[in-house]
This record gives structure tokens, sequence and C-alpha cells, in this order.
């Protein structure tokens, strides 16, 4: 099996993946994955229901995950034997989109995770005066982040990247006082003083 990072968005696909994908004679993935890649795909497509039984996909499947398998995608699920290409992730996009450096991160991911350990790894982190790059859920977003900072009594900058990749992508920097908003779930975040640059509000 092959999983294959299709990217963030349109035209954020790699020329590697895009080759794997061509060559494939079934692909699998969730509706966006396969949208974002259909240009590339010429053969059938199935969509995924069950992530906990890719494993029993054939052998010669390429398997599709949006982003970058390894970022909270289906990387997770590789055998030894499976082969894993890369794709361009929100984690870089964001990195770009705010000219911060990817090695002065901490990543936090709540997607599918326990929201309780997320908001004490978040807390950990943020107190370190790391900057935290955050992948939220529908139960642990701005919020939830806000009020973490207001306890530990902590102004930094709150940015809020929306639909990376796509026409519509929309990036908003706040602070405690005044936080940004996500309109959609298609979302992620980062926290910290590496925005304070970026803070012109």
């Amino acid at each position: 099996m092959k999983i294959v990072g299709v990217g963030i968005g349109p035209d954020m696909i790699t020329p590697e993946a895009a080759g794997v994908i061509q060559q494939a004679g079934l692909v699998y993935g969730s509706p966006r994955a396969l949208e974002l890649a259909g240009e590339h795909i010429c053969c059938e497509t199935r969509t995924i229901k069950d992530y906990g039984r890719i494993h029993e996909l054939p052998f010669d499947a390429v398997v599709l995950s949006t982003g970058d398998p390894n970022l909270s995608g289906l990387g997770k699920f590789a055998g030894p034997d499976d082969v894993v290409i890369p794709g361009i992730s929100s984690l870089q996009v964001t990195c770009a989109r705010m000219k911060v450096d990817l090695t002065d991160i901490v990543v936090v991911n709540v997607h599918g995770r326990d929201p309780t350990t997320a908001a004490v790894n978040f807390g950990q982190a943020i107190t370190s005066g790391s900057t935290v790059f955050l992948l939220p859920s529908p139960n642990f977003g701005v919020d939830e982040v806000v009020s973490i900072l207001e306890s530990i009594r902590l102004d930094v900058p709150i940015a809020v990247l929306e639909k990376l990749g796509y026409p519509d992508e929309h990036v908003e920097v706040g602070t405690l006082e005044k936080p940004p908003k996500a309109e959609s779930q298609l979302y992620c975040m980062i926290v910290g003083p590496a925005l304070e640059n970026d803070l012109n509000i």
C-alpha cells in the first residue's frame, strides 16, 4: 500500500505524489482528498469509510491523505512494507504564511485526541515560552486557547488560518482582548511570541 499526501489545498500536490496517483490501479481516500487529487486520478476510486481498517486494503492500493500523512494523517496506519509519500502540510504553509521557522514550533494536535491532554500539552508549551501550532477540534479551539492564556495571565498573539491554499484563504491575528475568529471547521492556529511582528491590529 502507498499512503500519499495530496496537500492541504488545490495545486499543493507534489510531482512525486501526482506521479504515484497517475500510475495507480485503485485509489482510496476521503471525499476531500479525492477532490484535491482529482485531475491526477486515472482509475477507479473508493471512499474510505473505516480508517481503522486501512490495513485490510489491497497491497497495491493507493490511499490519499490530505495535507501530509505524518501530520495527524494516515501515515500512522503504515505497515513495515507500506510506502509513505509526503505532502504539503498545514504546518508548513502556516509557517510560510507567518514567516516562522519550523524549528521554533511546538505542535499540539487535538484532532481526534483527548482535549484534556491537549490542554495540558498546550499550557506547558506556551508557558515555557514556545510558539505553538495547534490542530484544533470542535471541542478545543479559539475559546479554549483564550481561556488557558487568561488562566496563566499570558497575552501573546493568536493567529487563525482558515482554508489554507484555497481561493478564500483567510489569516487573522489577534490578542486576548481581541481574539481572532474561526468561521469554518477547516482551520488551524498558531499561538505565541514568534508572531509578535505580525500583530498589526
